[in-house]
């Protein structure tokens, strides 16, 4: 199973920061630098499992 899952930080100066991982089989298998958008995270994020995997994730977490 493939999951790709959307993180948001949150800075001291109140702006948040997201970033996304992908997991396949509990192991880490990419992950992003911060993102200003979630939507912009999440679609690098599932550019990169077509890219690298020729598969979409299974799965979509929100953190």
């Amino acid at each position: 199973m493939m999951e790709l899952i959307i993180e948001q930080w949150k800075n001291l100066d109140g702006s948040s920061q997201f970033l996304w991982s992908v997991w396949r089989d509990g192991k880490r298998i990419g992950m992003s630098r911060p993102q200003s958008k979630s939507e912009d995270a999440e679609q690098q994020g599932m550019d990169w499992c077509l890219k690298s995997t020729g598969l979409r994730p299974d799965r979509v977490t929100r953190l």
